[in-house]
Protein backbone atom coordinates (compact mmCIF):
# COMPACT_ATOMS: atom_id res chain seq x y z
CA UNK A 1 0.00 0.00 0.00
CA UNK A 2 3.01 2.47 1.13
CA UNK A 3 4.61 1.48 -2.26
CA UNK A 4 1.90 2.35 -4.52
CA UNK A 5 0.79 5.49 -2.21
CA UNK A 6 4.22 6.54 -3.07
CA UNK A 7 3.94 5.93 -6.46
CA UNK A 8 0.98 7.65 -6.77
CA UNK A 9 1.80 10.70 -4.67
CA UNK A 10 5.66 11.25 -5.64
CA UNK A 11 5.83 11.14 -1.92
CA UNK A 12 9.50 10.25 -0.87
CA UNK A 13 9.03 9.08 2.93
CA UNK A 14 6.37 6.76 1.73
CA UNK A 15 9.02 5.39 -0.57
CA UNK A 16 11.67 5.18 1.92
CA UNK A 17 8.78 3.39 4.71
CA UNK A 18 7.59 1.33 1.94
CA UNK A 19 11.89 -0.36 1.41
CA UNK A 20 12.13 -0.38 5.08
CA UNK A 21 8.46 -2.15 5.61
CA UNK A 22 10.08 -5.01 2.66
CA UNK A 23 10.80 -7.86 5.02
CA UNK A 24 14.14 -9.36 3.44
CA UNK A 25 15.38 -5.16 2.82
CA UNK A 26 14.87 -4.94 6.43
CA UNK A 27 16.74 -8.08 7.47
CA UNK A 28 20.04 -6.99 5.34
CA UNK A 29 20.23 -3.49 6.29
CA UNK A 30 19.70 -1.02 8.76
CA UNK A 31 17.58 2.23 8.81
CA UNK A 32 20.23 4.30 7.40
CA UNK A 33 21.20 2.01 4.79
CA UNK A 34 17.55 1.74 3.66
CA UNK A 35 17.30 4.96 3.20
CA UNK A 36 20.14 5.77 1.59
CA UNK A 37 19.41 3.11 -1.12
CA UNK A 38 15.96 4.62 -1.62
CA UNK A 39 17.93 7.80 -2.66
CA UNK A 40 20.19 5.84 -4.84
CA UNK A 41 17.15 3.53 -6.46
CA UNK A 42 15.19 7.36 -7.07
CA UNK A 43 18.31 9.24 -8.40
CA UNK A 44 18.69 6.23 -10.57
CA UNK A 45 15.17 5.86 -12.01
CA UNK A 46 14.26 9.59 -12.01
CA UNK A 47 13.98 9.45 -15.66
CA UNK A 48 11.12 6.93 -15.69
CA UNK A 49 9.76 8.56 -12.18
CA UNK A 50 8.22 12.01 -13.02
CA UNK A 51 5.97 12.13 -9.79
CA UNK A 52 9.26 12.72 -7.80
CA UNK A 53 10.55 15.45 -10.13
CA UNK A 54 12.29 18.00 -7.69
CA UNK A 55 11.59 15.54 -4.31
CA UNK A 56 14.51 14.18 -3.24
CA UNK A 57 14.60 11.45 -0.11
CA UNK A 58 14.83 13.47 2.86
CA UNK A 59 18.38 13.35 4.57
CA UNK A 60 18.15 11.88 8.25
CA UNK A 61 21.58 12.11 9.64
CA UNK A 62 20.87 10.36 12.95
CA UNK A 63 18.74 8.12 13.34
CA UNK A 64 18.62 6.78 17.28
CA UNK A 65 18.41 3.50 18.40
CA UNK A 66 18.49 3.16 21.80
CA UNK A 67 22.12 0.90 23.39
CA UNK A 68 20.35 -2.03 24.67
CA UNK A 69 18.46 -3.00 21.44
CA UNK A 70 19.67 -5.54 19.72
CA UNK A 71 19.13 -6.96 16.11
CA UNK A 72 16.85 -10.08 15.91
CA UNK A 73 18.22 -13.13 13.80
CA UNK A 74 16.75 -13.00 10.55
CA UNK A 75 17.29 -15.47 8.34
CA UNK A 76 18.13 -13.92 4.60
CA UNK A 77 15.71 -16.52 2.91
CA UNK A 78 12.38 -16.87 4.41
CA UNK A 79 11.48 -19.91 2.64
CA UNK A 80 15.08 -21.82 4.28
CA UNK A 81 13.70 -20.08 7.55
CA UNK A 82 10.30 -21.88 6.75
CA UNK A 83 11.86 -24.98 5.98
CA UNK A 84 13.80 -25.01 9.31
CA UNK A 85 10.90 -24.36 11.27
CA UNK A 86 9.08 -27.33 9.77
CA UNK A 87 11.95 -29.41 9.97
CA UNK A 88 11.94 -28.95 13.61
CA UNK A 89 8.28 -29.58 13.78
CA UNK A 90 8.37 -32.53 12.12
CA UNK A 91 11.51 -34.36 13.94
Amino acid sequence: RLATQAALSGDTEALVQACALDPLTAAVLTLAEIREMAAALLDAERAWLPQFEGRNVRPTPFISIPADVQRAPVPVDPALAIMARLGKLAG
